[in-house]
């Protein structure tokens, strides 16, 4: 009686396991197909990244001033965050629920092995159920084990190439347009993306002024700013530092001296009067803050000034001055750094300064231009700008994509670009429009008026370009035809950024050239700082910030 009490308990035990083996098999070879599928579809394509998404931010950069445009994308973008945060807890519910059916599946053989006196003969046929025969088969539960075990893998690799790909996110391309985070405002095309700015200001008589600050040590660098913070750097012969104000006040928040840095040059090298020791506008992501100077230092703060990581990377042999600024893509620091010697593209790992390529840049000489980086439509390229070649790079690996013969001499101007269109320029060479479509190609040339310093700017179908002696002029980007020129009493080293429907053109003076972006010559207003100024402007939340020979200023009405 207790022996047949024990074979019942045991074969409703066995009954019960091998149910438990097919239930847990089945919900497991489900999630491996599921998340096998899931991981080629993500490789294949990135789910933040639409090619809509796409167009409608450059169509953004064309026209800034679009209410409904920037519904349109904030909307997008909602569901495009919605649906990748969506997939994330897909991804990683499966990958849980496909390791509990294994574990179950496994708990289950052993139960039903345990049950019998030894397993079954695989070389002699049974005449058995089809549940007995495929339970016995130890090759199909082993190949089984290895195909649920593979797509557990790639569901954890599915996870993180959805987080890899999300750092470049709409959300992400909204933010830094929100911010002034590198050398002409985020992404280094010169467009502000504000809903307002000053048009009229007086720095000699404090109109318009809201509040104006002595920086203590020299640099030609541009302001650059995330949220209510702006970084500038300064350096002399004596140190090198970094400076943190409040965008409100301009209270000075913190300064890092950056002297100790492993690999600093005893002696310091030769730079122009017109470069100096920190002429590199810095780079910002809104936790990195990224500085480089005339020496070779390169150095990675957080927002409250703790040094991250340093390195120097070699002292430039530059017979200026080192003078390109950096750029942030993704979690990669770019840095340009042509010398005399060799030319280099490096991408850095933003956290811990480990780098993760360093790109010869094959046939070119030292540029002093600065790295742009815009999407051309279905990808991510940072241009450079360098004699003879132009050339383009994919900002990820810094694989080169492109290269077109178009430019010679001391080349310092940095490209610019709109609708399919690069435009790079120096002075003694030629103003060259590369157009993109098919092998990318110059479609139209200029000599006449070149920069020997100021970078152009692309707006819509127009091309900007101011020269060093005081000369602008308005091209149509398609042809090449000129609309108008305009000289100017002083010239220029800064660069025009297009604010609103205006550009905005700092000549040496420090005197604020607006005048409307139009085909069209129509000049709106003219405004003294009261001091000298080569920099950038940077704008931000309605106010304008300058760096003037001595100070820096907040414009706002």
């Amino acid at each position: 009686m207790e022996s047949q009490k024990k074979e019942k308990n045991s074969s409703l035990i066995y009954t019960l396991a091998r149910r438990a083996a097919w239930i847990s098999a089945v919900v497991a070879v489900i999630l491996s197909i599921l998340l096998i599928a899931n991981y080629i579809q993500i490789k294949s394509v990135d789910p933040l990244n639409s090619p809509a998404l796409t167009a409608l931010m450059e169509e953004l950069e064309n026209n800034p001033d679009d209410t409904a445009l920037k519904q349109q994308i904030r909307a997008l973008d909602l569901l495009a965050r919605k649906s990748y945060f969506a997939t994330q807890w897909q991804i990683r519910t499966g990958s849980v629920i496909l390791f509990v059916s294994v574990l179950v599946l496994l708990v289950s053989l052993k139960t039903i092995s345990s049950g019998q006196a030894a397993l079954p003969d695989l070389e002699t046929p049974r005449k058995d159920t089809w549940n007995d025969i495929l339970l016995s088969r130890r090759y199909l539960i082993y190949s089984g084990i290895v195909v649920f075990v593979l797509a557990f893998l790639l569901g954890v690799l599915s996870e993180t190439q959805l987080t890899e790909k999300s750092e470049p996110s709409a959300g992400a391309m909204d933010e830094m347009a929100r911010q002034w985070p590198a050398f002409r405002g985020p992404g280094g095309n010169g467009h502000a993306f504000v809903e307002e700015a000053p048009a009229t200001w007086n720095g000699e008589s404090g109109d318009n002024v809201l509040w104006k600050v002595q920086v203590p040590k020299p640099g030609f660098n541009s302001p650059v700013i995330w949220d209510d913070r702006l970084y500038l750097s300064g350096a002399d012969t004596s140190s090198q530092e970094v400076y943190c104000y409040d965008t409100a006040s301009g209270e000075l928040q913190w300064t890092t001296e950056l002297n100790d840095i492993p690999g600093h040059p005893a002696e310091l090298p030769f730079v122009d009067t017109n470069t100096g020791y920190t002429a590199p506008t810095m780079a910002l992501d809104g936790k990195h803050v990224c500085v480089i100077y005339a020496t070779g230092d390169l150095a990675c703060l957080d927002e409250k000034g703790n040094v991250q990581w340093a390195k120097n990377i070699g002292v430039p042999d530059n017979h200026y001055g080192h003078s390109s600024s950096l750029m942030i893509y993704r979690n990669l620091l770019l840095v340009q750094y042509d010398t005399n010697s060799s030319q280099t593209l490096y991408g850095f790992n933003l956290d811990n300064g480990e780098q993760v390529y360093a790109t010869e840049r094959q046939d070119v000489q030292i540029s002093w231009a600065s790295p742009l980086l815009v999407n051309t439509g279905n990808r991510f390229e940072v241009i450079l700008n360098s004699n003879p070649w132009a050339v383009s790079y994919d900002p990820a690996t810094g694989a080169e994509l492109w290269r077109v013969d178009c430019m010679y001499g001391e080349v310092a101007p940095s490209p610019a670009y709109s609708n399919g269109f690069v435009f790079v320029v120096n002075e003694y060479a030629q103003l060259a429009a590369i157009k993109l479509e098919g092998t990318p190609h110059i479609a139209w040339a200029y000599e006449d008026d070149l920069s020997e310093a100021p970078s152009p700017l692309a707006v819509d179908n127009l091309l900007f370009m101011a020269s060093t002696y005081g000369t602008v002029t308005c091209f149509d980007i398609e042809s090449g035809e000129v609309h108008w020129t305009h000289d100017f009493d002083e010239g220029f080293y800064s660069s025009p950024i297009r604010v609103l429907d205006r550009v905005y053109l700092m000549d040496r003076d420090g005197v604020m050239q607006i005048f409307k972006a139009k085909d069209k010559f129509e000049l709106i207003a003219e405004n003294p700082l009261g001091e000298e100024a080569d920099t950038i402007p940077a704008f931000k939340d309605g106010r304008l910030y300058i760096r003037g020979m001595e100070h820096l200023f907040c414009i706002g009405e």
